[in-house]
């Protein structure tokens, strides 16, 4: 996917700002009934029957437009909050370059920019297997990670691409190099309903005013919050009804 603009990601994107900021968001004070919707409390409501979880949902804040990515199975869908952009259709007709494995049953995905005109750079795991790719071929990999990751996010620092992971109720060091083993609190516990804080099914976090902006992903849910509040927990069938087909299968 391509646009026309070049981006140069700020200098708070580097590391001991991503600490401070994360580490106020572990710290972080459960809010008032007046900071969160009544909502971020309740019990999750089932999702509609024969409706699917995605494989994986990863977001992506690109010239300050959010768009989404989402697998499931062996097919891909792009999209905004008002529909979709691209597909769903086969991810080996996408990205036909792709081995076998990262063709169907992705882990988790982590969308980062690369180079001119918001270039797309994925890295997409598969059990203890990564690689990372743009539309136009591998970038690197398949490689070994340490273990399973649920989710995955990446920023681009203008020097280097940064990560983080999460599996279970754990983090990784917030925005390394290298693949960790998440051993941290998951961001934002103390703010989450308790079905948040542990095995997600994905996540992403974007930088909104110079602060993290979490998505968790879980069933039918997602939920955004930051270092202060919960913004929004939702059902994806009612976010995103345009993609209720696709996941019913039909």
């Amino acid at each position: 996917m391509r646009e026309k603009q070049t981006r140069v990601p700020p200098r708070w994107w580097r590391l001991p700002a991503l600490l401070a900021a994360v580490t106020v968001l572990g710290a972080a004070a459960a809010p008032t009934a007046a900071a969160a919707p009544a909502s971020a409390t309740a019990v999750a409501p089932p999702a509609p029957a024969a409706l699917r979880a995605f494989d994986v949902v990863t977001t992506v804040n690109e010239r300050k437009a959010w768009k989404h990515l989402a697998l499931i199975g062996d097919q891909y869908a792009i999209f905004t909050d008002r529909g979709l952009i691209e597909g769903p259709a086969p991810i080996k007709k996408k990205w036909p370059f792709l081995p076998k494995q990262f063709t169907r049953g992705i882990d988790a995905a982590a969308i980062s920019f690369s180079g001119p005109n918001f270039r797309w750079r994925h890295t997409w795991t598969n059990g203890t297997q990564a690689i990372t790719f743009e539309d136009g071929g591998i970038v690197t990999g398949p490689f070994r990670i340490p273990l399973p990751y649920d989710g995955l996010s990446e920023v681009n620092d203008g020097n280097a691409v940064l990560r983080l992971g999460v599996r279970g109720g754990s983090a990784t060091v917030p925005f390394t190099k290298s693949f960790e083993i998440p051993e941290l609190p998951l961001y934002g516990e103390a703010l989450l309903p308790e079905r948040f804080r542990g095995d997600l099914d994905d996540f992403s976090v974007e930088f909104e005013k110079n602060a993290p902006k979490f998505s968790y992903y879980k069933g039918n849910e997602r939920i955004i919050f930051d270092n202060r509040r919960v913004i929004e927990l939702v059902n994806l069938d009612v976010k995103w009804p345009f993609l209720n087909t696709w996941r019913s299968g039909r």
